[in-house]
């Protein structure tokens, strides 16, 4: 198994190093129309990946949009993360003061009345649109950042994200063991983006109404504001119809009363996903619709893709069994 992907590493490697020439050369805009072209080609040929977003976007929105709107959605969508595949890859060459022509920041003032309350703040982010921009715009122009991610598979692609992200400010930490490293930035007035918008854990989440259903939602945010008194201020990038520009978006706090801890915590980790809801109906082809959202209370959306995640489960125990 292992030299299967140290081949399939040495591949993406060359191809890494092939593509960076082209990234230079090429005008973003080209790549822009190339990367919905690549997001086209994925929504045909990934079977499985469509059909997980197709039934996210109809169990939402249900009889409030017509199948035919529910397709060109999720191609649109498809479109709009091979565009921002495009702009990540270009990262690494990246200027601040390009990425300053490409972003504008609106509601600023909400962060700033936030910020007088605390040296501090926690950013309410999610899977949307092309947050890479706004964690090194935020960063390398408000204050420093920290996001708690998983490591990328392929190493030297981590390298190159954790360098990049380091160069503008923003501080690289792991699910497994990054949650402590962010408190103690933010007790030393460092800011943090957490996304609540992936499907939480039975220990780290409770259930809450997401466009209308029940599924298992992060409180992690809500938590760390009450314990630590930190505002949180939710944040999100939207692209430009001119496709090139994207402006960051920030809304008024979302408060948490520090009185009656288990009530609080749980309306607001209700208001934080109104929150995020409210925002992906505006723009529906902004958000990752290949998440298992619903899996919690839902698991029949995704029964083929549970089942084939089950049978690589057994093969790979079958495999380790029989070269014991």
């Amino acid at each position: 198994m292992r030299k299967k992907s140290d081949k399939w590493y040495r591949v993406v490697y060359f191809l890494e190093i092939f593509g960076s020439y082209f990234f230079r050369i090429f005008p973003l805009k080209t790549w822009l129309f190339l990367g919905r072209c690549f997001g086209l080609l994925f929504y045909s040929l990934a079977f499985q990946q469509r059909r997980i977003a197709l039934r996210n976007l109809r169990f939402a929105f249900g009889k409030e949009k017509e199948e035919k709107e529910i397709v060109s959605l999720a191609r649109k969508n498809f479109q709009q993360f091979g565009m921002i595949a495009c702009e990540w890859a270009r990262l690494k060459y990246i200027t601040k003061e390009e990425l300053q022509r490409l972003v504008d920041i609106e509601g600023k003032e909400h962060l700033l009345a936030a910020r007088k309350k605390s040296p501090s703040v926690i950013l309410l982010g999610a899977h949307f649109g092309n947050w890479e921009y706004a964690h090194l715009l935020y960063a390398s122009t408000i204050n420093r950042l920290n996001f708690i991610v998983r490591a990328i598979d392929i190493p030297f692609i981590e390298k190159e994200r954790v360098a990049f992200n380091e160069n503008f400010g923003v501080g690289i930490l792991y699910q497994k063991n990054g949650l402590r490293p962010a408190i103690r930035k933010l007790k030393k007035g460092e800011d943090l983006v957490l996304f609540a918008d992936r499907q939480a854990g039975s220990k780290e989440g409770i259930t809450c109404q997401f466009f209308g259903k029940e599924t298992s939602t992060l409180t992690l945010v809500p938590v760390l504001a009450q314990r630590f008194h930190i505002p949180i201020v939710p944040m999100f990038i939207i692209r430009s119809k001119d496709m090139v520009h994207h402006r960051i978006v920030f809304f008024p706090e979302l408060k948490i009363e520090p009185n009656n801890k288990e009530e609080s915590i749980r309306e607001g980790t209700q208001r934080q996903s109104d929150i995020i809801e409210k925002v992906i109906r505006e723009y529906p082809d902004h958000w990752v619709w290949l998440h298992k959202r619903w899996k919690a209370h839902h698991r029949y959306l995704y029964a083929e893709a549970l089942a084939k995640r089950k049978r690589r489960r057994e093969k790979r125990k079958a495999g380790h069994c029989a070269n014991m």
